[in-house]
């Protein structure tokens, strides 16, 4: 899978305290352009641009754009980014969009749409042309519930809040003749606490997902839908970290575009999770803690989660950083972490071998008093997870994050 050189954040701007990081991850130094855009006519509202040498990392000066707007950077290396929204206990990450990395594509989908959560959907036409853009809302079993239809000039996007949405408990699929990315924020707790996500890409949907954590740590919630055009017979199977043994399994015959909500408290011991299925799946894990609240898509190989080359675009100490690296093939992984700080300095490593679907935590006193990346190095395909756990103004937030996969 090749790098991205051109990323997306849909929407960016004074209405939270926004903080983008940038890292290079390519070979060479490489100028890096930030432009933000005006989301009803595409015009540039501010820019700004950096020579960036290879895995060093760029904080634009994101607070100076003066009115809601969307970004793009771009590059002629492989780039990765990060912005972070910050309001009280609402903290929100997003990796940036790519069709490189499977959050810009044709065909998006949200797993869940729960009535009453302050809903909020924003699309951005990245591509040349003008897109015609139709929403398909389903009820839990399926039914079309009710559509929206939107012309979006290029670059320009379409905002829709949950009155849109109607009282629907289901799910969300959004088709484009061109290529679109799209950004959710789901709010809890009557506002205390939100999460923040893009739509799945689907158009080549995966048959096989995993969660590498579920267990009683949290008070996990997961959803499975079935988004291919027959039934599927889907079956999950939860493993131990260290011997990779099944511990659980379940199994369920889903309809088309039907939802499964599996028993995620009978898993008593933390665990890696894998979904199978005979069809195109999607799915969505949800972590409950006080105003802890994170989610996470079903991670895969077609949606840009799994592989043997992935990168965290940022890494703080100070707050309570957690990660977990999941092999998800058949062989033993030989596993190398490296830690850069913000000048790509590397400060330290990290290796490790991971038998087959066995899991390796690393937590934040391993990787250092470090202000910088991670870069992850396998030799089978892994998934990787980070945890966040902000301990200053924002205590009581965390967010939560898969390793980009920059390629092979």
């Amino acid at each position: 899978m090749p790098g991205a050189t051109t990323l997306y954040f849909p929407e960016l701007g004074p209405a939270w305290v926004d903080w983008v990081q940038v890292v290079n991850v390519g070979t060479e130094p490489t100028k890096v352009l930030a432009i933000a855009r005006n989301p009803a006519n595409g015009q540039p509202t501010w820019s700004e641009e950096k020579e960036v040498d290879a895995f060093e990392c760029w904080t634009p000066n994101v607070e100076a754009i003066g009115e809601n707007s969307s970004m793009q950077l771009t590059a002629d290396q492989p780039i990765v980014a990060e912005r972070h929204m910050h309001g009280g206990s609402n903290v929100m990450d997003f990796v940036g969009a790519a069709v490189e990395y499977e959050t810009v594509g044709l065909r998006l989908f949200f797993p869940e749409l729960v009535s009453g959560a302050r809903d909020w959907f924003r699309f951005l036409n990245v591509g040349e042309a003008e897109a015609l853009v139709n929403m398909v809302i389903r009820n839990r079993n399926g039914d079309v519930i009710r559509q929206h239809h939107r012309q979006i000039p290029p670059l320009c996007t379409w905002d829709l809040a949950e009155e849109a949405m109607g009282n629907v408990v289901g799910t969300v699929e959004v088709q484009s003749t061109q290529l679109i990315v799209g950004e959710r924020h789901l709010h809890y707790q009557g506002g205390q606490t939100s999460v923040g996500q893009f739509g799945q890409v689907i158009s080549d949907g995966p048959t096989t997902l995993y969660f590498p954590e579920v267990g009683p740590a949290w008070n996990d919630w997961a959803i499975v839908v079935n988004v291919g055009q027959e039934e599927a017979k889907v079956t999950l199977i939860a493993r131990e970290d260290g011997t990779g043994n099944p511990v659980w399994s379940d199994e369920q015959t889903l309809g088309s575009f039907e939802c499964w909500t599996p028993d995620m408290d009978a898993i008593k011991i933390k665990s890696s999770l894998e979904a199978r299925s005979d069809e195109s799946i999607a799915a969505e894990r949800h972590m409950h803690s006080g105003t802890s609240i994170v989610d996470l898509p079903g991670a895969s190989a077609e949606g840009g989660h799994v592989g043997r080359h992935l990168f965290f675009p940022e890494i703080h100490t100070g707050s309570h950083d957690w990660f977990r690296f999941l092999n998800v093939d058949e062989a033993d992984a030989m596993v190398n972490i490296v830690i850069r700080d913000r000048h790509a300095n590397i400060l330290r490593q990290l290796h490790n071998t991971i038998k087959p679907f066995c899991c390796w935590d690393v937590d934040e006193n391993a990787m250092g008093d470090v202000i910088g990346t991670v870069e992850v190095q396998s030799t089978q395909s892994i998934v990787g997870e980070r945890h966040l756990h902000y301990q200053g103004i924002h205590r009581g937030a965390v967010v939560a994050q898969y390793g980009v996969v920059i390629g092979e």
